[in-house]
Parts: structure tokens; C-alpha cells; sequence
């Protein structure tokens, strides 16, 4: 298996993590964020989309973090991070779109505005970054985890970007069931640290 990512991708993290918990060893290609090797012709044949990670694993090319966490999953991990329960499957999935939509938009979006000088409306992604802080607040009110009352591949695919929120100017202090659970996800053996 060969993963080709950047060390400041939190997409590229959420893949890293999951391999990590589980043993699984891959080869990493390390891109050139800064000269846009991601944009370059040879990566573009890979991921047209010019963005990682990219996993190449059994002859195949997937071009998104969701994919490989739901491969690494279902092919290393066994009922225990993707269920194959309809139901179980559904209340992952359920938080996979959350960290692809609602985290993503929100949290990443504003911090790509401070970071990365991304242009958009920094009070607009904020305002989104706080409402899906509100909703992970409201989850961890009740539960320890965000589905099926352990950990899964969705506190992977939330962790990063509701991690990296104060660096778009969102403070986590007003959340304390959230900051518990990204303590209890660190926690977790073979969990990596965010750089």
C-alpha cells in the first residue's frame, strides 16, 4: 500500500492514525506542498482532483480520505472501527459525513483563511465551525464517543480539524465534552500526535 500525503494534511492524518492503531504498514510518498507538486501533470494523473492523500493499494488509486479510512477499516480492523451492521454502519457513516461537511466547511475552511490565506468570509466559516462544535457538544453530552459507544472511524475522520480549530480562531475552551473526547482519542493506543 502506498499513501501519498503532506505531513500538514489533516485528511492525510486521519489515514496515518488509522494504519497506525491498526499495524499496518505502507509506503509513504511525501508531496511538495509548497513548490504544488499537487497540481503538477504526473499527480494529477493519480488524483485529478490534485489533492491527498492518495492511497494506491491492490492495483487501485483512491483519491479520498473517507475511502481509505473505509478500506483500512473493513480490511484490517473487523467489526470493531466500520461495523457491516446496516445500522451500525449508517450511525458511523452518519459522523463521516459530519467531518467531510459540517467540520470540514467550517473548522478547516476558517483555519485555511488564517494558515493558508485561503480567500472567503472568515466570519462565515467560523460561524459554521461553531455550530458543528455546538452539535459534537451536544453528542458528547450524552456519549462518551461519537457512534456505537466506542471509538470508530469517525472520531478518526472528526479528530484533526476540530483539533486545529483554534487555529482558525476558534477557541475549544467553551467545549469541555468536546476537549474530553479529543483527550480520550489520544488516549488510544497507537493514536499519533498532530504536528
Amino acid at each position: 500500500m502506498k499513501l501519498y500525503l503532506t505531513d500538514a494534511s489533516g485528511n492525510s492524518y486521519k489515514v496515518r492514525v488509522l494504519a497506525s492503531i491498526l499495524g499496518v504498514p505502507y509506503e509513504k510518498v511525501y508531496v511538495d506542498w509548497p513548490s504544488r507538486e499537487h497540481k503538477s501533470p504526473a499527480f494529477l494523473k493519480l488524483n485529478p482532483r490534485g489533492q491527498v492523500p492518495v492511497m494506491e493499494v491492490e492495483g487501485k488509486v483512491f483519491w479520498d480520505s473517507t475511502a481509505h479510512l473505509v478500506y483500512l477499516a473493513r480490511k484490517f480492523g473487523g467489526e470493531q472501527w466500520l461495523p457491516t451492521d446496516p445500522l451500525g454502519m449508517a450511525e458511523v457513516m452518519n459522523w463521516m459525513a459530519f467531518a467531510q461537511n459540517e467540520i470540514y466547511f467550517g473548522l478547516q475552511w476558517a483555519r485555511g483563511v488564517i494558515v493558508y490565506g485561503i480567500p472567503g468570509s472568515l466570519e462565515l466559516f467560523q460561524g459554521h465551525g461553531r455550530k458543528a462544535l455546538e452539535i459534537l457538544e451536544s453528542q458528547f453530552g450524552k456519549h462518551e464517543w461519537l457512534a456505537l459507544g466506542r471509538p470508530t472511524v469517525a472520531d478518526i475522520a472528526c479528530y484533526p480539524y476540530v483539533k486545529r480549530a483554534p487555529e482558525g480562531r476558534i477557541p475549544l475552551e467553551p467545549y469541555p465534552g468536546v476537549n474530553a473526547w479529543l483527550r480520550r482519542c489520544e488516549a488510544l493506543p497507537g493514536w499519533l500526535k498532530l504536528d
